[in-house]
């Protein structure tokens, strides 16, 4: 399926191509950014408006899309700054001082904290209101789904990154005794219910297709367990990033110290 690119440069297509072939894979939620450096295409503000907007409009995209088009088109570090302005906004009432709202150790720079606002504004999430910025009326429908919540993987030996619909993905593909416990659940067809808070619609028909004895699409599930992997996570219980690093199957670093995980059967 190839995107209709015409208003996109060369480079521009590369990256909805690549795009498209990750979402194809039920897992992967890829976002723009994350795509334009595996295309090794500079990131510009310009260059992701203008591919956010072909994705808006394109059909192809919208069948390949299952959560707002927010979870593709903004960063992991967005992300995490629309929380903060979720946790300092009056609704209604103007946003006092974004600039402030990270705090210094997140390092993010005044030239991006404005290149977020400006595309939290054209996302349709904030509006500019008195010479400054408020939450839209209808800024709720961003936090359906998967929100501005994320969990991406990292794979330093193919230099590739990558955001998955949730932290179990990353371990069904990293830690061999989990990716087992799942195979066996999805050839047994006892996958649990797909419905409930945190679904879209189109996720969860889409799980339901796959799922299907007749389709082995999940069974496919890509495997890690051999190499180095990362994952960076974001999820509602924290807004401080957690880092997990497996190396051939086992953890081998987590960060912070105070971080949770489970390791059951493994």
């Amino acid at each position: 399926m190839k995107p209709r690119s015409h208003r996109l440069t060369v480079q521009e297509r590369r990256v909805v191509e690549i795009l498209y072939d990750d979402w194809r894979d039920l897992l992967r939620c890829t976002t723009i950014d994350q795509a334009m450096e595996r295309a090794g295409v500079p990131f510009s503000q310009e260059s992701r408006l203008r591919i956010g907007d072909f994705l808006r409009h394109d059909p192809a995209a919208a069948k390949l899309m299952r959560w707002h088009l927010a979870a593709y088109g903004l960063t992991n570090d967005e992300k995490r700054f629309a929380r903060l302005i979720l946790r300092a906004a009056p609704f209604p009432g103007l946003i006092a001082d974004p600039h402030n709202l990270a705090p210094p150790s997140a390092g993010w720079s005044s030239a991006a904290i404005s290149q977020a606002l400006e595309t939290l504004e054209w996302m349709g999430f904030l509006r500019r209101s008195l010479g400054g910025y408020e939450l839209a009326p209808d800024y709720a429908r961003f936090l359906d789904g998967i929100g501005f919540y994320f969990h991406e993987v990292v794979l330093p030996d193919r230099s590739e990154r990558f955001n998955r619909n949730c932290a179990t993905d990353f371990f069904i593909m990293a830690h061999r005794p989990t990716r087992e416990r799942a195979l066996a659940q999805i050839k047994a067809g006892s996958l649990p219910e797909t419905a409930g808070a945190g679904m879209s619609q189109k996720m969860t028909d889409a799980i339901r297709a796959v799922s299907r004895p007749v389709n082995s699409a999940l069974a496919k599930i890509a495997d890690y367990t051999g190499e180095r992997a990362i994952l960076n996570d974001a999820c509602a219980w924290t807004h401080e990033l957690v880092r997990i690093v497996m190396d051939s199957g086992k953890i081998a670093e987590v960060t912070p110290d105070s971080a949770w995980y489970l390791r059951g059967g493994g």
